[in-house]
């Protein structure tokens, strides 16, 4: 399959947007053309996936500004479902790194659940992205099929587009971090019938790193036990927001996929310390 990526700056272009978008998401309510032809004029960034004439995936970036920061949010990327899952998301955040640094940005930021770990992995391991924070039921209750029943919180991933931390991702020479093996871990947890079961929180751990286990496939989780699911969403939320308060980072994703658990790597070290480096401890 030979699939082409491209910056999206023509009208006719952004017009296909909109239905693209439904198809992707399996719904009515999508952004219109207005909005993304103004966006598009003043400071925005849409990237396109096309095989041959048919544009099958996109990339929604605005611009935005915190504590007085200029810097692209990036706001949606999807595909149709017969190219999902073949790397072209990957590649499509590089391109959009590429653009935003030609654009004079240093920094894009975007939101994911923490314990939808795929995300995580991509996020994090994969193209360098950091978490220094938690936002507790970000878009309120939502009623769609991954959200329902449960509060929304979501990280707010930070990359850092010109570090070398995002240089040696890109390189594929991201490192995992030392110190790992026999790190103590702020949540205990067992496993009942084959579902993941968090247990017992601690908020006293000082080490360097730290470890925080989640369920390695939440969705599951919710399917078979919402209680269990609720649970997860309490104690990791609490933890998370504990420690990001102690100046803990989260720069890398521990995922195999013979297991029921992922875990997160809380980093202690000064935010210029990792992004100097890989995700080294």
């Amino acid at each position: 399959m030979s699939i082409t990526l491209r910056k999206l700056t023509e009208p006719q272009d952004l017009q296909q947007l909109e239905a693209l978008e439904g198809a992707v998401w399996n719904t009515t309510e999508v952004i219109p053309y207005h909005m993304t032809i103004t966006i598009a004029k003043f400071g925005g960034l849409f990237i396109g996936a096309f095989d041959e004439d048919k544009m099958v995936g996109f990339l929604y970036t605005f611009p935005g500004n915190s504590h007085g920061e200029p810097h692209l949010c990036s706001h949606m990327l999807g595909f149709l479902p017969e190219y999902r899952k073949q790397g072209l998301g990957v590649q499509m955040k590089w391109l959009q790194r590429d653009e935003a640094m030609e654009m004079g940005h240093t920094k894009i930021t975007w939101t994911y659940d923490p314990l939808e770990t795929v995300n995580g992995v991509l996020n994090i391991a994969k193209l360098g992205g950091i978490v220094r924070t938690y936002l507790p039921n970000c878009y309120g209750d939502l009623d769609d099929e991954f959200s329902r029943g449960i509060p929304t919180d979501r990280f707010l991933i930070e990359w850092f587009l010109d570090s070398h931390r995002v240089e040696n991702h890109r390189a594929q020479k991201g490192e995992k971090p030392n110190l790992v093996e026999g790190a103590p871990e702020v949540l205990s947890y067992e496993i009942v019938d084959g579902l993941p079961k968090p247990i017992e929180q601690r908020f006293d751990l000082q080490e360097p790193i730290l470890l925080l286990p989640v369920p390695a496939y939440f969705q599951e989780v919710k399917r078979r036990d919402m209680d269990v699911a609720r649970s997860w969403r309490k104690l990791t939320s609490e933890l998370f927001q504990s420690y990001m308060g102690q100046g803990y980072t989260v720069t890398y994703v521990f995922r195999d996929p013979d297991q029921d658990i992922v875990r997160y790597v809380l980093d202690r070290r000064p935010l210029p310390a990792i992004l100097d480096s890989t995700a080294r401890a």
